[in-house]
């Protein structure tokens, strides 16, 4: 590497950054997720734009042998980290306590998709391949990617629309971590193969064989490792340190994976994962990991996309339509009939569906490695993009409509009917909770008692703790008819594992009837609406009488209610 090969590289990368991070930010003023803003950048950046318009500055910046490999190098650290990012979101106490709706959801939700994709793969004339004699692999990968979702995204949309810490949320994030786990696995088994020009079912059983030892060993005695490890540094392990470690793991894990033929995506995945199931790891420090992945590797390796391909050279509407249409259809409807399978509703079950249905990031790096391995032609990699875009920004608006079709419940009566503390005397989540629930007891009678281990056990599985000092602990409680809130107000704060790291001053208790999952939604948007207001939390910290909190609550509600009405529909309140 020369000196001028440093410069180079240090400008291409300067610019694939700014750019990206630029039109992320445009494309989150408007509501879009960030990823179409950076993909953007990398068309305008690559042949499509940048090439056409100025070739010689395109063949100078990105085009040059030692600064392209070099460039390569850091995606390949990024898509690495993505993969860690995307691990930390799998809680496997969440999978396990979901047991049988989320696979149920799961199963349908990756055969149908599966059966479609290889069935489409089969179907596709030789001219949309890249090499007609790996037919059969080609098939075999369609299906896997049509079957995979994407965590991060489906986290994201849930989040958006306050649906993360509910119990239909946790269903569709369990389901996705099925599927992410299986998927990346079945991926990890086919890039071997991807390199030749058969499919070689021995060395597919030996690369299956070593994906479970490795995923095993990690998920058990590798967790455990990295539990003690971060139990016993858990008062030194802060900002840059756990940042360091994390980083550190994640490459070790990813060049063992390497080291025994698998992808290193796969190690990545897994050793998030085992970190992320660790009990000492808080919320706040698995934002700050996301934050440094997404803000400084995801945009250049997005942006990097569009270096690749020529989209309007490549761009295939035949294609485009049939892949987004195979692998929509097959996943809505496979999770649909999963989740109803699992005792949800037919609504409720469609709303899985879409929440599932998102393909996001986890897709266009499945298609980049592919597209990599010369397993795909442009054409076919432009389809996987656009179609991974469109179902992601599809599933929120839909499971909107679906799931916020009804009047939400209204906060202020639900709480006339419940109770109010002016001060919390607990110092700890579990008090809270405990105390809360005395205050509800004339109401509940015998149910007291279960009411306060449903909410606890509940807590223990999904912190509920929302960021701007507001927690919503809450359950389905078996023999409640209506749903009931308490709330109590904590001048000191109490920790709730919120993902900003700040302590619940104001805590809301809601016990909800039993498999009333429309409800939950409705009830904790009321309540989010009612506090999402500074000025409104600010009041509702000075108020010592019950009436007072009812007006406060009231009067943001109805702010909050004529600004929406003023600024109307906008793909922002998605």
């Amino acid at each position: 590497m020369t000196e001028h090969d440093a410069l180079i590289f240090l400008v291409a990368l300067a610019t694939l950054l700014g750019m990206a991070r630029l039109l992320g930010e445009v494309a989150r003023a408007f509501g879009m997720p960030l990823v179409v803003g950076e993909l953007i950048a990398g068309v305008l950046l690559g042949p499509t734009v940048l090439g056409r318009a100025l070739p010689d500055v395109f063949q100078w910046l990105f085009r040059q042998s030692t600064p392209q490999k070099m460039l390569g190098a850091y995606t390949t650290v990024g898509v690495v980290l993505l993969l860690v990012v995307a691990g930390l979101e799998v809680d496997l106490g969440i999978v396990r306590r979901r047991g049988r709706s989320a696979a149920f959801t799961s199963l349908l939700g990756m055969i149908l998709p599966l059966a479609g994709g290889i069935l489409l793969g089969f179907m596709l004339p030789d001219s949309d391949m890249k090499n007609p004699n790996q037919r059969l692999l080609f098939a075999l990968f369609i299906g896997v990617a049509l079957s995979i979702s994407a965590l991060p995204v489906i986290a994201k949309t849930l989040l958006d629309l306050g649906l993360f810490k509910t119990d239909l949320g946790l269903l569709v994030m369990s389901a996705a971590m099925i599927d992410d786990s299986v998927g990346w696995v079945a991926f990890s088994m086919l890039v071997g193969p991807m390199q030749g020009n058969s499919v070689e079912f021995h060395k597919l059983l030996t690369m299956g064989g070593l994906s479970l030892v490795f995923v095993a060993g990690t998920l058990t005695a590798g967790r455990r490792g990295i539990d003690r490890l971060l139990t016993r540094f858990a008062d030194e392990l802060h900002g840059g340190r756990v940042l360091s470690l994390v980083i550190l793991l994640a490459l070790i894990g990813a060049a063992i994976t390497q080291a025994l033929g698998i992808h290193a995506v796969l190690g990545g995945f897994v050793v998030g994962v085992a970190i992320g199931d660790s009990p000492s790891l808080r919320e706040q420090t698995r934002a700050t990991i996301h934050e440094f992945v997404t803000n400084v590797f995801a945009p250049v390796f997005f942006a990097s996309l569009g270096l690749k391909v020529d989209f309007i050279h490549a761009f295939d509407f035949r294609l485009c339509a049939l892949v987004f249409a195979v692998a929509s259809v097959a996943k809505v409807l496979g999770c649909s009939v999963g989740a109803r399978a699992g005792g949800l509703g037919w609504r409720e079950s469609i709303a899985v569906g879409f929440g599932l249905n998102a393909r996001g990031a986890m897709e266009i790096i499945l298609a980049l490695l592919a597209l990599e391995a010369g397993l795909l032609k442009e054409q076919l990699f432009v389809a996987l993009v656009v179609m991974a875009l469109c179902t992601s920004l599809l599933g929120g608006p839909a499971m909107k409509r679906l799931l916020y079709r009804a009047q939400e419940e209204d906060v202020v009566a639900l709480l006339r009917r419940g109770g109010f503390v002016a001060r919390l005397n607990a110092t700890t989540s579990r008090g809270a909770i405990e105390e809360l629930v005395q205050i509800l007891e004339p109401r509940l009678g015998h149910l007291a008692a279960h009411a306060r281990n449903q909410v606890l056990e509940r807590e223990q599985m999904a912190p509920t703790g929302l960021g701007d000092e507001v927690a919503v602990p809450h359950a389905a409680i078996e023999g409640l008819e209506e749903p009931m809130l308490a709330l109590g107000l904590s001048s000191d704060g109490i920790d709730f594992d919120a993902p900003d790291g700040k302590p619940a001053t104001i805590v809301f208790l809601l016990l909800l009837a039993p498999r009333r999952l429309d409800e939950e939604v409705r009830v904790l948007a009321s309540i989010a609406r009612s506090v999402i207001d500074p000025r409104a939390r600010e009041q509702l910290m000075e108020a010592r009488e019950t009436e007072q909190v009812l007006k406060v609550l009231a009067e943001s509600a109805q702010r909050i209610a004529e600004e929406r009405r003023a600024r109307g529909p906008a793909l922002a309140d998605i």
